[in-house]
Formats: structure tokens, C-alpha cells, sequence
């Protein structure tokens, strides 16, 4: 199934959003954007790695086929957001006759675009130079026509350039965010919470395509690669919970404590923790005793301050836990319902941790061993994971730290 029509079964039947990957598309995204809108004035948002391409081809090409135009140059500057930088193009009176607003760039600009453009009720669009982020559809307007961006495009000349021909970070990347996926969705459904049917259909398709580490990569690799990661982005959009895995990666660059790490160690790490949660029997747990050692909110509230003290992180992730807290009852609920679907969580489990260990083998460090930093960063990632994520049900369990350290 494509995925607009996948969007328009699942979402919003009303949803028209046109998704393509083109190698050389510069040479003629003019012309995807007059079929997306009618004439009138278009905004063009860029970065300066575009600029050359948005100031001569791009708005020229526009100018051309009747089409006024605003420009918004984003660059980056200590104090000056991306997101003024658009108002401030946006103002005195220019918002008038605006058909739509065109993303020409990064993940980081589209997000700013989209929540601009949903704030003023005007379509976007998006042309990344990137593989698809987590956010791609999510929605850009209140408006019941305009749920998502109108156009996602992806310049495959540009993300084979930036990769310079070797896709193996950003397959791995793919690949254990998605085991991650299936885990909390495993996680969930094990708790009886309900789950979007189309969650686990959108994780199938977003497979990466096997491509030879030696030679060439084609078009069409590359192609098959774009629109698994944009898979990825629609399970997201469905899922609407934030997986265990984006947690700790975001964890991670919001602490100067920790270093980026790829993503075959994290795929060990996680394979680590699996198997150990897969040599426990369901009579060996004990809900009760679990539920006993969660402490009460406010004594939890200072401990998880000193976590974040010691990591030099914002108190502002004390949200995160406060939304994910549950009391003594609660948590007991909760995992007496696991513990009576353990067999078939387990079921589900398996060949997720056989993955992951299959890419951790491929981890080219000669260190076999976890590094102790990121043992740690997962450990603490963990007390802010979302409800119902494999993470989170762990760190209540006290599953992750024996597994890591014994």
C-alpha cells in the first residue's frame, strides 16, 4: 500500500499528501509545487547550505510561472531561533495571498515551518535532504483539509552526498529503532492497552532494503531506504507515544555527559537487557514486590533530580516522569497484566533481541564490551521513559541495571 493512501485509511480520509523520492529533483520542484497550490504568493524557508540552489533555481523558476514570492534565509546564531526568523519574514501584511509555505532543508526547519504554518492555517511542504524524521506527518493545520504537510519530497542526490555512498549508520539507525517500536508495541499490548492497528502494519513496511556494503549504491536503493524511513515517521505518527529508544537518544543530546554512540552498541545494550528479561519466568514475578519498591512521588521527584543535576540536564524532564508516574496500585495493575500475558510477550520478543544481536555483530569497535557510559545513560534515560514502553516497564520491574551489570 502507498502511504498516502495508508495516511487516508488510518488517519484522515480527507488527507492528500504527495510523497516522492527523486534523485536531481531540484531541477524541476518548481513544478510539484504548482501542482500542490494554486497561484498566489509562496514562502520559501532555507538554510545556507540551500541557499544557492533556493535564490537562482528555486524562485526564479516560480517568478516564471506567475508565482509571488517570499524568501526566509534560517541561519543559525546564538539568541536568534529559526522560528523568529520566520515571523519576521511574515510580517507587515506578507501573510496576505500566502498559498503555502516550502521547506527547503533540514528536519529542524520543517518542524519550525509546519508548527508556523498550522498556528496561520497555511499548507507546507517539505523538501528534506535527509531521510524522513520521526515528525514528518505530523499534523501542519487544524484545518480538517490540511491534517498534514500537502508534499513530502526527498532529494536523493543530496542524502547520497551528505552519506557519501555508505548507508550503514542510517540502515542500522532504522533498524533498531524499529526493533525498539515493536518492543514498546509488544510492551503495550501485553498491558492491554489499546494500540492503533496500523502501528504494527507501518513497522512491517519500514524494512530497509538490503544493499552491498561494497559498490554503488543506486537510485533505487536509495529510493526503497527513503520510504522505509518514512514508514518509520507514519508508525510514529499513529503511535503518538515516543518510544523507548528516541528517549534515550534524546536523553543523550541534552546531557554533555554523554558522547554519541552508534547504533550497532545500542543494539547490543538492548539485546543485553532482552535476553535477560527473556530467562525470567512469569512465576518469578512478583508485581507486588515491584509496586512496593516504587517510592512516592515526591521523594521519586528528588531522586530523579540529583540524576539530572549529576548529567547537567533541564529539570524540565521532570514533566516527562510526572507524566509516566503511576502509584503503588496502579503499577501493580499494570504488571499483573504483563505477567499474565508474559508468554506471549516473550513470544513477541524473541526474534526482536535476535535482531539486535545480529546487528550489534556488526559493530566494528574491538571493544566487546558496553561501554560504562552508555550503561549509564540508559539507566537514566529509563526513569523518564514513556508509560508502557518496554523501557519504562523495565525500570519498574528492576530488570535493566542485573542485566547490565551482572
Amino acid at each position: 500500500m502507498q502511504i498516502d493512501d495508508f495516511l487516508q485509511k488510518h488517519l484522515a480520509t480527507k488527507a492528500n499528501v504527495f510523497i516522492t523520492y527523486e534523485a536531481d529533483i531540484c531541477a524541476h520542484f518548481d513544478a510539484y509545487l504548482r501542482q500542490l497550490w494554486p497561484e498566489g504568493k509562496v514562502l520559501i524557508v532555507t538554510e545556507m547550505h540551500r541557499r544557492e540552489y533556493v535564490e537562482r533555481s528555486l524562485i526564479p523558476a516560480l517568478k516564471t510561472n506567475g508565482y509571488e514570492t517570499l524568501y526566509c534565509l534560517c541561519v543559525k546564531s546564538a539568541g536568534v531561533t529559526y522560528r523568529a526568523q520566520i515571523d519576521e519574514s511574515l510580517g507587515d501584511g506578507a501573510l496576505e495571498n500566502v498559498v503555502g509555505i516550502a521547506s527547503v532543508g533540514s528536519a529542524l526547519l520543517f518542524s519550525e515551518v509546519r508548527s508556523r504554518a498550522s498556528m496561520l492555517n497555511i499548507p507546507c511542504c517539505a523538501l528534506f535532504d535527509d531521510f524522513a524524521p520521526l515528525d514528518a506527518f505530523d499534523a501542519c493545520s487544524d484545518d480538517e483539509s490540511h491534517p498534514y504537510a500537502d508534499g513530502i519530497f526527498f532529494d536523493l542526490t543530496a542524502i547520497a552526498e551528505k552519506y557519501k555512498g555508505d548507508l550503514r549508520d542510517p540502515i542500522q539507525s532504522l533498524e533498531v529503532d524499529v526493533c525498539a517500536m515493536r518492543a514498546d508495541l509488544a510492551a503495550a499490548m501485553s498491558m492491554s492497552m489499546r494500540v492503533n492497528a496500523g502501528v504494527a502494519s507501518a513497522l512491517e513496511e519500514a524494512v530497509p532494503p538490503r544493499i552491498p556494503q561494497t559498490g554503488p549504491v543506486t537510485e533505487d536503493d536509495m529510493a526503497q531506504l527513503c520510504e522505509a524511513y518514512a514508514w518509520r515517521a507514519v508508525a510514529a505518527r499513529l503511535n503518538r507515544s515516543q518510544s523507548s529508544f528516541q528517549t534515550v537518544l534524546e536523553y543523550a543530546d541534552a546531557s554533555p555527559q554523554f558522547d554519541t554512540y552508534p547504533p550497532a552498541q545500542h543494539a547490543r545494550l538492548m539485546a543485553q537487557i532482552f535476553d535477560a528479561t527473556l530467562e525470567i519466568e512469569s512465576l518469578e514475578i512478583s508485581p507486588e514486590d515491584c509496586a512496593a519498591h516504587q517510592p512516592p512521588k515526591d521523594i521519586l521527584k528528588r531522586t530523579l533530580q540529583q540524576i539530572l543535576l549529576q548529567d547537567e540536564m533541564r529539570f524540565d524532564w521532570l514533566k516527562r516522569a510526572d507524566d509516566s508516574f503511576m502509584d503503588r496500585t496502579s503499577l501493580r495493575l499494570a504488571l499483573n497484566e504483563l505477567t499474565s500475558n508474559w508468554d506471549d510477550f516473550c513470544t513477541k520478543l524473541r526474534p526482536i533481541a535476535d535482531v539486535l544481536r545480529s546487528i550489534s555483530a556488526q559493530d566494528e569497535s574491538d571493544d566487546e564490551q558496553i561501554d560504562a557510559a552508555l550503561k549509564s545513560l540508559w539507566l537514566h534515560a529509563a526513569k523518564f521513559a514513556p508509560s508502557y514502553t518496554f523501557l519504562k516497564v523495565f525500570n519498574d520491574m528492576r530488570i535493566i541495571e542485573p542485566a547490565l551489570y551482572i
